[in-house]
């Protein structure tokens, strides 16, 4: 334990010997992992943005060609194409409101249902507080929260009106983002009763949900006027956008992995090259070139470490800035980047053992070498 202790000084006092090389080669360091941290957080978010879970039995009505799904405009009297089919093949169906709206700064969807339906038809679930049962009275969604930091308590200013967050609620898909009140407030806020941008249609399970949907497009009251979809096509729609996204991260993260290697390479090689005289009077006086690599990997090492953790400081800080002026957001939806745990535990691993092999290349001729070959260089 002596000797280790030892040896770890010795190699504290090499690296601040070395001055200005050692900071150079931890900048270079910093600037490849931060990549890393950057590129795999954000292929991270794509992937769990596309895989989250998503219930086949879900129908959504909208209006036929619009672009803009706050566009779309339904009222209760097209309803009744679908409550005809009740209680099967269509369990129930429920108005929702949709709208995209700056709120505190952020552009964001704001959904409004009838209160009963949140938790039986929308599959919200309470995390934190209570159901907005008063007037001027929200909830907030998972994504929501990450993305501003909202907590249950706050006031928030939506379309000119101070609107309280009782709750925070877990939900999937598209609901991610959103910000939940009442179909009743929503009417009163936005002035437009009996006028909804869906019609949320639930199923039966197990039903021929193709034949549902052939059924309702073909019915001559609703033809040409709305089209039905399935209510995860729109999250794959917004899922689609993200895999190149996803796809050309992952490969930039085994890049940027990859430069570390390189980057420690170049580094050793230097030392080798610069510090020949040195190595042959350690060698000399008993250093086996086993040992001098052991030396030269924890040397490595240590810089590692102290750029891996300057970089996931520097990192964070970079992600939560960026998303405080410009957060990233798919149609109204946010996309939470974080540096996860798993992130930080593959990236110093893979990090350590790529700047092992760094090391290992241009130190292979030391086992070849003798005491007297070095001395005649």
């Amino acid at each position: 334990m002596g000797r280790l202790l030892e040896g770890i000084r010795f190699i504290f006092r090499d690296l601040q010997s070395d001055g200005w090389r050692s900071a150079i080669t931890v900048i270079n360091l910093v600037i490849f992992i931060s990549c890393y941290f950057c590129l795999a957080s954000l292929a991270e978010a794509g992937y769990k943005f596309g895989n989250q879970p998503r219930d086949p039995d879900e129908l959504m009505m909208i209006s036929h060609n619009v672009f803009d799904l706050s566009d779309s405009q339904i009222s209760e009297a097209d309803f009744k194409p679908i409550q005809e089919l009740i209680p099967s093949p269509v369990m129930s169906v429920s108005p929702l409101m949709l709208k995209h709206l700056n709120v505190g700064g952020y552009f964001l969807q704001l959904r409004a249902a009838p209160l009963n339906d949140f938790e039986t038809v929308h599959k919200l679930s309470l995390i934190e507080g209570q159901w907005p049962t008063g007037a001027d009275e929200a909830v907030i969604g998972e994504g929501t929260r990450s993305l501003t930091h909202w907590g249950v308590g706050d006031t928030i200013r939506i379309y000119g009106v101070d609107f309280k967050i009782t709750g925070l609620v877990h939900s999937t898909g598209t609901k991610f983002g959103s910000i939940w009140m009442s179909l009743e407030n929503a009417e009163k806020l936005f002035n437009t009763y009996g006028k909804y941008q869906f019609a949320w249609i639930v199923l039966v399970p197990g039903v021929d949900s193709d034949a549902v949907i052939s059924q309702l497009n073909n019915d001559p009251r609703l033809q040409g006027k709305f089209d039905i979809y399935y209510a995860d096509q729109l999250y794959q729609q917004y899922t689609s956008a993200l895999n190149d996204v996803r796809d050309i991260s992952l490969i930039l993260v085994l890049l940027a992995l990859l430069s570390v290697m390189f980057g420690v390479y170049g580094s050793t090689y230097l030392t080798l090259t610069e510090r020949k005289r040195e190595l042959t009077i350690l060698r000399s006086v008993g250093f086996t070139s086993r040992t001098i690599r052991v030396v030269l990997s924890m040397r490595t090492v240590i810089q590692v470490i102290f750029a891996y953790l300057l970089s996931w400081v520097i990192t964070t800080l970079a992600i939560h800035w960026f998303e405080s002026i410009n957060p990233i957001m798919i149609h109204s939806i946010p996309l939470p980047v974080i540096i996860s745990a798993k992130i930080l535990l593959v990236g110093a691993v893979l990090s350590i053992f790529f700047a092992w092999i760094g090391v290992w290349l241009p130190t292979r001729h030391l086992q070849k070498s003798s005491v007297i070959s070095m001395i005649q260089r």
